[in-house]
């Protein structure tokens, strides 16, 4: 039924000179490209995520790149391949008709749009201009270049692994910009009860990162581009910047009191995240202790320790939520002080 109301709507991605073989996906869905592939037809108005990996012709697949891009009613993309740089470019000739070539186009895959609309509700093209690379394209692999100061950092460098990570720098063109979460360097100054307080309770750090990204809104586009990025962009990093995203705000006590629309927001989109991960994905390979069950332990106990404090509405979805969590993935929340932070501070 979908299909049939987007059949004559929707926008159009017009690609050029893909090889035979480049593996290029949408969203949720990837494909092998075929002789006659030429783009995409029929998708929805919105945000979306193009992906691709070149593949050499001895089967080796490269690293993934993709970009978002915020698509119209009725627009045409048109983009061309790069066999140099083995990317997508923008196009200088445009498809006057892109029905004359229906039959190269294939359609959005709609059996996963709910899906991905889940994924991606609060994403703007406003947060996607703060976080995104300035050059749009996200790449797997860290897009390297010379360090002109290699000769002056490579004295400085003990190991063999050093020495050679002080040739090269991270090209900024190619960077994602999320908010810098750094608790560590935020305690600085912090002595005796204060310090101990800012690190059980990283309210001052949520508010600091609703100011830095603009407002709850963007921390939460944020956290959604965060796990779209690793997901689908295969990226590490934007999986570093969830994980730590996700305990800063499960472990902000008073902001819990202050932001309850905002913390049902957060529950909802961790309960669609959750649902694309296997059981085990967030276990520590060492320690076997689980990063998702610690942060959640503590979220959920303020949820306990402070109810009467909080919106009603909170702490049942709350429950709920933790219920779900106890019955289809088997974690076990315990409501124990034993595992709270303490911190002691030592003679100079």
């Amino acid at each position: 039924a979908v299909v049939s109301t987007q059949s004559t709507g929707g926008a159009f991605l017009i690609i050029k000179d893909m090889p035979v073989g480049t593996e290029f996906g949408v969203d949720y869905a990837s494909w092998t490209v075929g002789p006659k592939f030429m783009g995409l037809k029929m998708v929805p108005p919105g945000v979306h995520f193009i992906f691709y990996s070149a593949v050499s012709k001895q089967g080796t697949v490269a690293p993934r790149s993709g970009f978002f891009y915020t698509f119209t009613e009725g627009e045409v993309v048109c983009k061309d391949w790069s066999a140099v740089e083995e990317c997508l470019r923008t196009s200088t000739d445009a498809v006057q008709d892109p029905r004359s070539i229906d039959t190269h186009l294939a359609a959005y895959p709609f059996q996963h749009y709910q899906r991905w609309c889940s994924l991606s509700s609060h994403v703007t093209c406003a947060s996607l201009a703060r976080v995104q690379p300035p050059n749009i394209l996200i790449h797997s692999a860290t897009a390297l270049l010379p360090n002109p100061n290699a000769a002056e950092d490579t004295k400085s460098a003990v190991t063999v692994e050093q020495k050679l990570d002080a040739n090269f720098i991270a090209d900024t063109q190619n960077s994602l910009r999320f908010a810098k979460l750094d608790r560590k360097g935020a305690s600085k100054g912090r002595t005796g009860a204060d310090l101990s307080s800012f690190f059980i309770d990283t309210t001052d750090t949520v508010e600091w990162l609703m100011g830095e990204c603009g407002g709850e809104a963007e921390v939460l586009a944020e956290l959604q581009i965060s796990f779209l990025v690793f997901l689908l962009g295969h990226v590490y990093s934007a999986f570093d910047q969830w994980k730590q995203m996700v305990d800063t705000l499960c472990r902000a006590r008073a902001a819990l009191k202050t932001r309850p629309e905002f913390y049902k927001l957060f529950i909802r989109i961790l309960h669609f995240h959750l649902k694309e991960t296997p059981s085990d994905f967030f276990v520590d390979i060492v320690s076997r202790d689980n990063f998702l069950v610690s942060c959640l332990g503590e979220f959920f106990r303020t949820l306990c320790d402070e109810g009467e404090g909080l919106e009603e509405s909170l702490v049942s979805r709350g429950t709920k939520f933790k219920g779900h969590l106890e019955k289809h993935f088997d974690w076990e929340f315990i409501d124990s002080e034993e595992d709270l932070p303490v911190v002691v501070e030592l003679p100079a």
